[in-house]
């Protein structure tokens, strides 16, 4: 038993386990089997059965290093080569998508300050950043929508933009779309706010409600984002198109000149819809954000505004409980939204705080589909309780 405990970890899916295999760990905490060890050896199918009734995937005894040990140098997780989109599990690619939402976010801020000195734009690292973002979407299509639960109402322009970013890649790939189209739309959603940084602070984050000449000013930020861009090597037309008509509506009612329907293009509808989302799930200097089912509620009551059924596949995509969102359960207890092992009614939790709001070590991860007893009473908003998704960036411990 010492000779196997002194192996690494590795995950599968209980329906590849085979006779001789020892079980370190379950998808689950053991206190919630019928199982008195923990730890199991697979002596024959019934032992394999058993589990299956139990578990989706299980820890064995492995030869290879563990995730946090596949690591550069300076411990954060190897980055796949560009273009690698074989696909991982969640919890594989979550460390993946935070380095990934961590180098995008100081590129983004760097990006700011060249364009506040005026300096040429590095078009090369935006491109990058957004062909990784659609790898990572390709590897496992949930891990960046984590990260876009991460607000920061301090950095709000750089981290909208970057959530934007995020969400317009997984949406337009969950419909199945062109992937080159998808990079233009992607570079696009990456800047599309990048003309809010010619509006004046005192407009752009005053706390009330703007004057109509303080609006006038505001909406003129679409313009300042193409005059800014123009001439940046290597971006496209389309690229363009997004920052110029993300504020567009199918009805006539956006601006800045009121394009409609098919004067709006494709992938502009789609940096629309996850523009307007996430600005709603966002605390601002005027507002706190809404839930995510309030959000899209409200998007949805907007007679014209979006494309119907792009709204409808976000909305379906997303779920009523949006992976990373923090919850509240009936017995007190605090989670996050993680993926389940297929789509499903009721989500499945990884809880991080009993019902006295003390931290949970280890974890544990509730599905609530198989425990009907259970139930969301409440979404939290993003750092409740002094804890939030960076949190738990890691492959957490079951």
């Amino acid at each position: 038993m010492a000779d196997l405990m002194a192996l690494y970890k590795k995950k599968i899916e209980v329906r590849d386990l085979r006779p001789g295999m020892f079980v370190e760990a379950l998808d689950r905490p053991w206190l919630e089997t019928p199982y008195l060890l923990e730890g199991i050896a697979i002596e024959n199918q019934n032992d394999i059965d058993e589990l299956q009734s139990l578990c989706a995937f299980v820890y064995i005894s492995s030869d290879e290093p563990p995730a946090d040990e596949q690591t550069s140098g300076d411990g954060t997780p190897k980055m796949p080569a560009l273009g690698d989109q074989t696909p991982r599990s969640f919890r594989e690619e979550l460390p993946i998508a935070r380095a990934i939402h961590s180098n995008a976010k100081s590129m983004v801020t760097n990006l700011h300050e060249d364009v506040r000195e005026g300096e040429k734009l590095d078009t090369a690292a935006v491109a990058e950043v957004v062909e990784r973002m659609m790898d990572s979407v390709a590897r496992h299509p949930d891990a960046l929508v984590w990260f876009s639960n991460l607000k920061d109402r301090d950095e709000y322009t750089a981290v909208h933009s970057l959530n934007v970013c995020m969400l317009a890649v997984t949406l337009a790939t969950w419909v199945g779309n062109d992937g080159r189209a998808i990079k233009e739309m992607g570079i696009g959603a990456l800047l599309h706010d990048v003309g809010k940084l010619k509006v004046p602070l005192e407009v752009l984050n005053k706390p009330g409600k703007l004057t109509d000449a303080e609006y006038a000013i505001m909406k003129k930020h679409p313009e300042y984002g193409v005059e800014i861009l123009k001439n940046s090597p290597d971006l496209t037309p389309a690229s363009l198109e997004i920052v110029r008509d993300h504020h567009e509506r199918l009805n006539g009612r956006g601006y800045p000149a009121g394009r409609k329907g098919a004067e709006i293009s494709y992938y502009s509808q789609i940096a629309a819809i996850a523009d307007v989302y996430d600005a709603m799930t966002s605390d601002r200097v005027y507002q706190k954000g809404r839930s995510p089912a309030e959000a899209l509620k409200l998007m949805m009551s907007f007679d014209g505004d979006f494309n119907e059924e792009l709204l409808r596949q976000f909305a379906d995509y997303l779920g009523d409980y949006p992976i990373g969102s923090m919850v509240e359960l009936n017995t007190g207890e605090v989670g996050f939204v993680i993926p389940s092992q297929q789509r499903q009614e009721k989500p499945t939790i990884l809880l991080v705080l009993d019902y006295k709001k003390r931290r949970y070590f280890p974890q544990r991860v509730r599905d609530l589909m198989r425990f009907p007893k259970f139930h969301v009473t409440r979404m939290l908003a993003p750092g409740s309780h002094g804890v939030d998704v960076d949190d738990y960036a890691e492959a957490w411990e079951l």
